[in-house]
C-alpha cells in the first residue's frame, strides 16, 4: 500500500480547529442528555498527535492536557472536560486511545 503524505498532510491540516470546535461543544453540552462524545474528543487529539509524530510533524503539545493548554484553555474547563470524558467512558462503545 502506497501512502499518500501530502493528502493525508491536507486531511490534518484543519483538524486541530475542529478538534476545538467539538471540545468547545462538549463543554456547553447538556449533562443530563449529551449530544457530543468527549471521549471522541480524546481519541482525536490522541491520534492527531500520534500521526502528526508519525509524519514528522512537530506540534507544540504531546499531550491531552498540553493540547488544551496550548490552545487556551481554563484549568476548570480541562477539569469540567475531563469530568464528562471519565463519565462517558463507563458506557461508551468502541476504542478508547
Amino acid at each position: 500500500m502506497n501512502l499518500n503524505i501530502e493528502k493525508l498532510k491536507y486531511l490534518l491540516a484543519d483538524t486541530e480547529n475542529e478538534i476545538c470546535t467539538l471540545i468547545d461543544n462538549c463543554l456547553s453540552d447538556s449533562k443530563i442528555d449529551p449530544h457530543y462524545s468527549a471521549v471522541t474528543a480524546t481519541n482525536y487529539i490522541k491520534c492527531y498527535i500520534d500521526i502528526s509524530a508519525e509524519l514528522g510533524e512537530t506540534l507544540p503539545y504531546n499531550t491531552v492536557k498540553e493540547f488544551f493548554d496550548f490552545n487556551a484553555y481554563t484549568e476548570d474547563e480541562y477539569n469540567s472536560f475531563e469530568e464528562k470524558r471519565q463519565n462517558e467512558s463507563l458506557y461508551y462503545r468502541g476504542v478508547q486511545y
